[in-house]
């Protein structure tokens, strides 16, 4: 399993203040290996410019490499953007190939009141394609919806297969279910996506289980962060996004 940093409250964290998220404080954590992205309209560039030198500092990286990683980030952040992240991170770096690869993993949240947080809400609404798997956790059990998606990356010309994971997270005694969306075109990352996946939700949790959810007018909990592929890291590199 990835190695995840010790849990940290939301307000420690960079999200996105427009983004729908808990009015209960709520704890997580990120991959140690994974960096978070900036989302704000005013200061993203200078983030993505910035994880592009931090990560491959020291190796070699050719101009229309650095030129198609930051495409594949602006397009994350626009994505992330659309489709409302509250928190978002990508992973960076060198394939076997040798070829550049990418990947996005990210954070919404769905409110689903009247009705409280549940698995059998979140059934309803899954897409009939694909596989769903359920997956403990310490909040309770998650569904972790895995489908495949071809888009074209940022740069380049054709369509490529992405893999598309979503896994929700209802938390118990609430209205709110964590949505955590990732997706990548390079299959020797699939593995390594999944396992972050369901590491980021087993550190996900209400700081005060006993606080309840103030109510939204969302209806649909695939509506939060529904991962375009090529925004959610599954452009080349890169469509999560912004999916």
């Amino acid at each position: 399993m990835t190695d995840i940093l010790d849990p940290l409250p939301a307000s420690d964290l960079k999200i996105n203040s427009h983004a729908p998220h808990p009015p209960f404080p709520w704890t997580a954590a990120i991959p140690s290996d994974w960096v978070l992205l900036d989302t704000n309209p005013e200061s993203w560039q200078r983030n993505a410019e910035r994880i592009v030198d931090d990560r491959f500092h020291g190796r070699r990286l050719r101009a229309a490499e650095r030129r198609a990683v930051l495409d594949f980030l602006e397009q994350l952040v626009a994505d992330c953007q659309r489709a409302g992240a509250a928190l978002s991170m990508v992973q960076l770096g060198r394939m076997s190939t040798g070829a550049v690869g990418s990947a996005g993993l990210h954070l919404g949240w769905f409110d689903s009141t009247p009705q409280p947080a549940g698995l059998a809400l979140v059934r309803q609404s899954l897409s009939r394609t694909g596989t769903v798997e359920e997956v403990e956790t310490p909040r309770g059990p998650g569904l972790l919806h895995r489908d495949v998606a071809f888009t074209v990356p940022p740069g380049a010309l054709t369509r490529v297969r992405s893999t598309v994971l979503q896994l929700y997270l209802p938390l118990p005694g609430t209205t709110w279910t964590a949505v955590l969306s990732a997706a990548t075109p390079h299959p020797e990352l699939e593995r390594m996506l999944a396992d972050a996946i369901v590491a980021v939700a087993h550190a996900i949790s209400p700081a005060d289980p006993t606080n309840a959810a103030e109510p939204t007018d969302a209806t649909d909990p695939t509506d939060a962060v529904e991962p375009r592929a090529g925004a959610d890291g599954t452009g080349d590199p890169g469509d999560a996004e912004g999916g």
